[in-house]
């Protein structure tokens, strides 16, 4: 993510809180005065191409590959899906290809190869697991894509509020965290300094199933000798992005002496997520950030953690359970602003993220023109206008069509030249 350093103008914003209060950045120069900026910039073309700057062609490509995941090849792709999963994918592919194989929609569409469809579900070792997604590949992009959730077994996996020990080289041998993974090191977390990283345990043992399909097809082609430069997309929306993160986190991991050494292959590392739970603890938070600020200034690393407005999926697990997000908010606004790292106290902010969150339920969502429904008939309503006048708000903003249409707007304004 570009970062913020001395400049003439900076803009303010008052979302969600008018707290005031200053970031640790820069002194700068608002209205003749040096003073300490509140959080949050408008997305600018001036610092999304600065190395690790966050580019609005890569945030809708990341939400594509995204949503993608929610067909397959199979003969039941799409079964039971609901009316807004098919409108997001009629917004990418069109009409006219919403039922075709997810192969040709991704060669035919984005010229890419289906490499590995992952598919591991049922109970394993007395854990549910439930995880489907997608590898494709070509010349000079390798995609990971994980689904959203889908099944019962998935949302097992979202209720679960316990946090499991990262160490995936061991435990991708086991096939799961360990036996009582959620109390294991605790004692030396809270009572020693020598606590490991920690991650929310059900999306961590969904992941762990993923990391040989990992190895064979997005680690091995990179750290060939040989090796062409690649942007790797590691993406999803919802449950499919707190496996898109954990996924993240491994191939950062791994990659991590190669791409902080400059002469190495330039590969670019990026996480584009759609409404995502909370994945890490502290300590995970801080160590994938360390290692991500030696990347950024090399453009090898980004993380992109796209909110759309009430969305409510990115405020569970809460703070109070001591689970945190990474990297910076990528906020986008029911008007198609979208602003980087603002201050949101009042919804982050333990206790008051809590009571924000059940407020949210009572907001009156701004009446969109285009989709407007009141003064249509039962008959004349499509099922995704149906589906969503009865649905809260906070899950309504939870669509991956309000993140892809939002993000058009943004893109709509930078070939303008507007921002």
């Amino acid at each position: 993510m570009a970062m913020v350093e001395k400049v003439s103008i900076y803009e303010e914003f008052h979302l969600k809180t008018d707290d005031p209060s200053p970031t640790p950045d820069s002194k700068v120069s608002i209205n003749g005065t040096n003073q300490k900026p509140r959080q949050g910039r408008l997305y600018s073309t001036k610092y999304s191409e600065l190395p690790g700057g966050l580019r609005v062609d890569e945030m809708i490509y990341g939400v594509q590959m995204a949503h993608l995941s929610c067909t397959d090849d199979s003969e039941n792709r799409l079964k039971g899906s609901g009316a807004n999963t098919v409108k997001a994918l009629e917004e990418i592919v069109g009409a006219d290809d919403l039922r075709k194989p997810l192969s040709t929609l991704l060669k035919d569409h984005f010229n890419l190869n289906l490499d590995c469809w992952i598919d591991e579900s049922g109970f394993r070792m007395g854990r549910a697991v439930d995880t489907q997604g997608f590898i494709a590949s070509n010349e000079d992009t390798i995609v990971l894509s994980y689904r959203f959730s889908t099944t019962g077994l998935d949302w097992i996996t979202n209720l679960s509020m316990t946090s499991s020990e990262w160490e995936p080289d061991r435990d991708e041998i086991i096939g799961h965290a360990g036996i009582c993974s959620c109390v294991d090191g605790l004692f030396t977390k809270f009572c020693t300094s020598r606590g490991k990283p920690r991650v929310h345990t059900g999306f961590y043992n969904n992941f762990i199933y993923t990391i040989p399909m990992i190895r064979k097809h997005i680690l091995e082609p990179l750290l060939r000798s040989d090796a062409t430069p690649k942007k790797v997309y590691i993406v999803g929306c919802s449950l499919g992005a707190a496996l898109a993160t954990c996924a993240f986190c491994f191939v950062l991991q791994e990659m991590l002496p190669s791409l902080e050494n400059p002469t190495f292959v330039n590969h670019k590392l990026i996480n584009v997520t759609a409404g995502s739970p909370r994945v890490c603890d502290k300590l995970m938070q801080q160590t994938v950030m360390e290692r991500m600020a030696k990347l950024k200034p090399l453009d090898r690393a980004v993380i992109c953690r796209l909110v759309f407005n009430l969305d409510l999926v990115p405020h569970v697990p809460f703070r109070l359970g001591g689970f945190y997000h990474l990297d910076k908010l990528v906020y986008i606004t029911n008007e198609g602003d979208v602003i980087i790292n603002p201050q949101m106290t009042k919804y982050t902010q333990k206790f008051n993220e809590v009571k924000a969150l059940f407020q949210s339920f009572t907001s009156k969502d701004k009446m969109d023109e285009e989709h407007a429904t009141a003064s249509k008939s039962e008959t004349e309503k499509t099922p995704f206008e149906i589906e969503c006048e009865k649905t809260p708000v906070p899950i309504k903003n939870h669509m991956p069509f309000w993140y892809l249409t939002r993000l058009r707007m943004l893109e709509a304004k930078v070939l303008a030249g507007e921002v």
